[in-house]
């Protein structure tokens, strides 16, 4: 009986840690910092093969910052665009029991001079400390980013 209220609360404690608001924020805390374009991916809806698109973002980096803004530094403009980011969470059920949640990505940067803005819309596949993978979706196609530390 000694043993059993304290086995009951590490349970209760696990259940309640592992909510999905958690998930999430551990997922900004790693997505924090400068990452590196390493590789790119272009893939036209109907294509057959994806193309390698590297050398339009080669150089390229993404900043997060933990106020939710962001810093997109192209290098081949030698430019700096200022934005801002959020990270989602969307939870599915399968078969009633199994649980499946995909994390998405929104980037939004900004040009002031020359009043333009692009938009990157996304689905995380891999999040780790070094590794971002992510399926960014365009009207035509989608992108395949690969980026590191």
């Amino acid at each position: 009986m000694k043993n059993a209220i304290p086995l009951a609360l590490l349970f209760l404690g696990l259940l309640s840690s592992c909510t999905i608001e958690d998930r999430l924020e551990r997922k900004e805390d790693r997505l924090l910092g400068t990452w590196y374009f390493e590789r790119a991916f272009y893939k036209a809806d109907g294509a057959l093969f994806r193309d390698n698109v590297i050398n339009e973002f080669d150089g390229d980096a993404i900043t997060f910052f933990d106020d939710y803004t962001s810093l997109y530094d192209d290098y081949s403009l030698e430019a700096t665009f200022d934005g801002d980011w959020s990270l989602f969470a969307d939870r599915s059920f399968y078969d009633d029991e199994d649980e499946d949640v995909e994390f998405f990505l929104d980037m939004n940067f900004f040009d002031y001079v020359n009043r333009e803005d692009f938009t990157y819309y996304g689905n995380v596949t891999t999040l780790t400390r070094n590794r971002l993978n992510m399926r960014v979706n365009l009207r035509d196609g989608f992108y395949t980013f690969k980026l590191r530390r």
